[in-house]
């Protein structure tokens, strides 16, 4: 009887070759091992690509805040230029001056 070509020291007659696995290349425990590391890899990066779509979703959402409110602002600060300059025009403040009731020196003030 033949020894199996698989077996341990097959090709060595003094049986110090490598030991050689009976089962499929892929059963080996070696593999089994390498297999559950892959897959706990690919599981912590599909958790690392969800946080970033969360991320980039709440960060798109926060630039459209702050862009609405930088668009409020301009608007406060064209409507304050617009009264800073319409304050330099001296008829501007003086109707303002009459609508607090104020007269000049030489005008009578009348009741209606």
């Amino acid at each position: 009887m033949t020894p199996c070509p698989l077996s341990r020291g097959a090709g060595d007659p003094r049986g110090r070759g490598r030991p050689r696995y009976n089962g499929s290349i892929l059963d080996r425990p070696i593999y089994r091992i390498l297999h559950l590391v892959f897959a706990l890899g690919l599981a912590h990066a599909l958790f690392l690509l969800g946080q970033e779509g969360i991320r980039a979703y709440e960060l798109a959402r926060e630039r459209a805040r702050l862009e609405e409110a930088l668009r409020q602002a301009e608007a406060r600060v064209a409507r304050l230029e617009a009264e800073v300059k319409a304050a330099k025009d001296p008829a501007y403040l003086e109707a303002l001056v009459r609508r607090l009731g104020f007269v000049r020196q030489e005008e009578i003030l009348r009741r209606r």
